[in-house]
């Protein structure tokens, strides 16, 4: 199936979903592996459930200073170039012969300031279904006039998502904001004619549920007076027991980034570690043992999948078993989101 970004078609995948009670997870991804791991684990829960036409939301950034997505595709760290591989590899993966080919796939822009991406915001609007128009570090009427001026240039070409104000790095460098109020949603949403909403409920970007507070009752206030149109940031500082409330709260869309280079890291150091004796000689684990960096006993027959005797070995130094540690723990994470956001709903 083609990608979807007509506007209408986006906009019909959001009110199916608000209606059914599901949020639409958001995966943000800067590489081949975790895009493809994504489409995977809509690919497989859709077997589960006998639906093939689940909708998928890949998402990534482009210039964002907090985490620049599209400047760490490739080394060069040109974003534009990081832009068309994605794209490039979401035709391909989503296209005729893909085991893929089936899935709704919809792709978002995220966290584009008009200051850093006004060039991907203009020139690649067509080729997403949704951006996230982000001026949430201004004051909050130049926020709204910024997002609103965006919102009628391309009026009807692409689904537009705003922040009614800024959710802060948990790096406790300064003072949280306060959540967003019903009353500054409806503002927004009026002056705006934004698609989506992303307010403040609490959150942060890469904190740890310990450390912030989830409000799901002012999601709820939000919520009644603007609609199903609320999308959450912030989703690693949510706690789990948390997570199943997203979707009545009146959320239709979540992001999800940051749990999810966690699994895939950990994944490929143990692959790593597991399999010392495949990377390394043994003069070389010898060196790092006498050193203090490693225990004797990685030097033994019996130590994780060595195969013996101990010497660099192609298959275990060549990228794919590295590639497939981190696509199957991140494949397997998103279908834990999708479990928990009412996925299953599409199949009743």
């Amino acid at each position: 199936m083609p990608l979807i970004t007509d506007y209408h078609e986006v906009k019909d995948t959001y009110q199916e979903a608000a209606e059914l009670g599901v949020a639409l997870p958001v995966f943000c991804t800067e590489d081949r592996e975790t895009l493809e791991a994504i489409l995977a684990s809509a690919s497989e829960f859709g077997k589960e459930i006998a639906v093939e036409d689940l909708p998928i939301i890949p998402a990534w950034t482009s210039r964002y200073p907090a985490r620049g997505q599209m400047t760490l595709v490739t080394a060069c760290g040109d974003p534009r170039v990081g832009h068309e591989l994605m794209f490039s590899d979401l035709r391909v993966l989503a296209g005729e012969g893909s085991p893929y080919r089936k899935l709704r796939v919809l792709p978002h822009l995220d966290h584009a300031f008009p200051w850093l991406d006004g060039d991907i915001l203009d020139q690649f609007a067509d080729r997403f279904a949704s951006v996230m128009f982000d001026a949430s570090e201004k004051p909050l009427e130049e926020n709204i006039r910024l997002t609103a001026q965006y919102v009628e240039k391309v009026r009807g070409r692409v689904v537009v998502e705003g922040a009614v104000d800024e959710i802060l790095e948990a790096s406790g460098r300064e003072a949280k904001n306060e959540p967003t109020s019903a009353a500054q949603a409806r503002h927004f949403l009026d002056e705006t004619g934004v698609d989506i909403l992303v307010p403040n409920v609490g959150t942060e970007h890469r904190a740890t549920a310990g450390q912030v507070l989830y409000r799901s009752d002012r999601a709820r206030e939000i919520s009644a007076a603007v609609g199903k149109v609320l999308c959450l940031h912030g989703t690693s500082s949510v706690k789990p027991e948390d997570l199943p409330k997203l979707p009545q709260d009146g959320f239709v869309k979540v992001n999800i980034y940051t749990t999810l280079a966690i699994k895939g890291g950990h994944a490929l150091a143990r692959q790593v570690l597991d399999n010392l004796g495949n990377v390394f000689s043994e003069d070389q684990l010898k060196e790092l043992v006498e050193g203090g960096v490693l225990a004797a006993r990685v030097l033994s027959q019996g130590y994780g999948r060595t195969k013996w005797p101990i010497k660099p070995k192609l298959e275990y130094l060549a990228n794919p078993l590295r590639r497939n540690a981190w696509f199957a723990a991140v494949r397997e994470r998103c279908k834990e989101f999708l479990r928990v956001f009412n996925y299953g709903r599409y199949g009743k």
